[in-house]
């Protein structure tokens, strides 16, 4: 009888010690998934971009960037079109598309202007109480708007549209041979 008390206690502290392992691991997993959600949300509400981080990500990934031109045109010189949002509509498109997203690019519209491809690239847009803001790349834009470092300081610009000393605040800043960061801030309402 003791042998058989012994061999049962034994039994039940094991279904004992699984129990409280099945247990740990889902509660482990649980928090890992919550850990995971947590950290989507968070990275999925993108923060406006500073005017530095703007030039710095364009710096870093200019060849990138040059690929991205370079297909984007040819798409948009095949489809005869005069403006095309680009959609993931050919492996091609989708494969440009996925190397765009890689650089936190939203969606790629192609223009053609005077027989020149001109691209636009946002990576933020925002707009609450009637007030709507960008921050794109532009390429080989004919007219860029002037860019003043003392006087497009990005809270001014803010201040202006939203206390109605100005509709809208825009601007080009050269980035590099063709390309450009592009800021507007304008009231919408």
């Amino acid at each position: 009888m003791s042998v058989f008390t012994n061999i049962t206690g034994i039994g039940i502290v094991d279904s004992y010690r699984q129990v409280n392992s099945v247990q740990a691991s889902v509660q482990f997993m649980v928090r890992f998934l919550f850990c995971i959600c947590l950290s989507l949300l968070i990275t999925g509400c993108s923060q406006r971009p500073s005017y530095e981080d703007m030039q710095t990500h364009f710096e870093e990934n200019q060849a990138t960037f040059s690929m991205i031109a370079a297909v984007a045109c040819e798409i948009g010189e095949e489809s005869n079109a005069n403006r095309l949002v680009i959609a993931p509509d050919s492996p091609k498109s989708e494969a440009l598309l996925d190397l765009a997203g890689t650089l936190d690019v939203d969606s790629i519209t192609y223009l053609e202007k005077n027989n020149k491809c001109t691209l636009s690239m946002p990576v933020y847009e925002y707009e609450d109480d009637g007030l709507h803001q960008q921050f794109a790349y532009r390429y080989n834009i004919s007219s860029p708007r002037e860019y003043s470092k003392k006087t497009h300081v990005y809270e001014q610009a803010k201040n202006a549209v939203r206390n109605g000393a100005k509709s809208q605040v825009a601007f080009d800043m050269k980035l590099a041979r063709r390309w450009f960061f592009s800021f507007f801030y304008k009231d919408v309402s």
